[in-house]
């Protein structure tokens, strides 16, 4: 069997509803349009910046201010606790690769036909329903054994009331991502698969950008560089598994069109607003405070929005927009028609996916969470290729080393940045050191 298998880089998990699994799944239904012998997954999720976690002394994330960042920005040098976040951060390369494999499976080898919103939407309303499972269940919020339980219902109440009084800042990524998935249907109308591939792997620095713009977050010299090269990497590796279509070719010999710069422009937003979105997520998660203004979550009279809380939030946007949708696709009839035992399991990867983004950005960063996701592309290039036939030539094995290397090096430059910032304390604090 002939299964073309386009390598996705990062399935842009919206946080809510996984920022790669609104336009991968999107971009799985119109490409698989221009192609029918295979379905090429073009949406990916944007790479961020590391910023450590900011987290008061009781768990809850709450915006700090840097001492060497006046204008506001987010505080990096808390880390969060190391194990949880490489617990997180494996768990999600592992899910990535599962989800990629398992949507590749259903909609390219065996082409089941499901409403793509619809697995959108299901997968939001078990998200939902897990996160106010385990948001009812925080002792810190609503008691412990000493409370009656009278008083642990009213609270509870009470604080889910402030969830959704306080949820209008979640609408901002909710349309973000839906405003990505639209537009990459008119980009891939006019760009092929492999270029709107390419540009996406841009979300990398698109999302260092917003970092650097909207956290304050510093980014050294050598993590820019370090970026660049994963870039890179995974360009090649997307570049090179994707096939041509449409009459265009890799060449870069064609004339570029009115047409084919409009495909670009759009492909080129769709990354801008993927990075914005992740960042803007970002943001809210670690500020955690009602009004999100600059008080620390910990303040009297300030109600706190834990991890928990905030993909509450974003799922509730995220419902109202998908599943009337999903019944658009399906004309108002049954939207699980079509569904089988491997849909369901999508639909549950999705939503897992989503949790577990959330929890790896509040143990970590958005970056790093990103950068489990590149690497887990190399896995998903060797199982592909091994379970589907997909492609894996010279150039893709030399992009998937590139991208191994990269996401070390990034690893090693975190920890030289760590070590300088321990030995900067040690300096100001030390004998004869002083503060100008």
């Amino acid at each position: 069997m002939k299964a073309m298998m386009m390598v996705e880089s990062g399935m842009d998990r919206h946080i809510s509803t996984s920022p790669p699994s609104n336009g991968a799944l999107a971009v799985e239904h119109l490409h698989q349009r221009h192609h029918p012998e295979g379905n090429g997954d073009a949406h990916h999720h944007a790479l961020l910046v590391r910023e450590e976690d900011a987290t008061s002394a009781g768990g809850k994330a709450a915006a700090a201010r840097s001492p060497r960042s006046p204008s506001g920005g987010f505080a990096n040098d808390n880390r969060g606790n190391p194990f949880l976040a490489a617990l997180f951060l494996g768990i999600l390369a592992v899910e990535n690769t599962a989800s990629m494999l398992a949507r590749r499976y259903a909609v390219g080898v065996i082409r089941l036909k499901f409403s793509k919103n619809a697995v959108l939407a299901v997968n939001e309303l078990m998200k939902l329903a897990f996160c106010l499972f385990m948001a009812t269940r925080d002792p810190q919020k609503h008691g412990g054994g000493g409370i009656n339980a009278t008083t642990r219902r009213r609270r509870r109440r009470a604080h889910l009331r402030a969830v959704v009084a306080g949820s209008r800042p979640m609408a901002v990524p909710a349309v973000v991502y839906l405003a990505v998935n639209l537009i990459s249907y008119p980009a891939l109308e006019r760009i092929n698969a492999s270029v709107f591939t390419a540009i996406s792997q841009l979300k990398v620095l698109a999302t260092a950008f917003f970092a650097v713009l909207m956290l304050g977050t510093p980014i050294s010299g050598r993590k820019w560089r370090t970026l660049t090269v994963m870039v890179l990497g995974v360009t090649l590796v997307s570049w090179e598994s994707a096939p041509d279509a449409d009459g265009l070719t890799k060449s870069g010999g064609d004339v570029i069109a009115w047409d084919y710069a409009v495909g670009i422009a759009c492909a080129g937003v769709q990354t801008a607003l993927s990075g914005f979105g992740s960042i803007y997520f970002e943001m809210m998660l670690k500020r955690g405070v009602v009004g999100g203004g600059t008080g620390v979550g910990g303040e009297r009279g300030a109600e706190t929005f834990s991890v928990w809380d905030r993909n509450i939030q974003l799922a509730m946007y995220s419902i109202a927009i998908y599943l009337p949708m999903a019944f658009l696709d399906v004309g108002g009839a049954n939207i699980l028609e079509g569904w089988t035992p491997l849909v369901w399991g999508i639909a549950c990867l999705h939503a897992s996916g989503g949790v577990l983004v959330a929890l790896s950005v509040l143990h970590s960063s958005s970056v790093t969470k990103t950068v489990a996701v590149c690497a887990s592309l190399v896995l998903t290039t060797v199982m592909g290729n091994a379970l589907f036939e997909a492609p894996l030539n010279g150039a893709i094995g030399l992009g998937c080393a590139v991208v191994v290397i990269a996401v070390f090096g990034y690893r090693d430059d975190c920890d030289v940045e760590e070590e300088l910032r321990r030995l900067r304390r040690l300096a100001e604090g030390g004998p004869g050191f002083h503060r100008s």
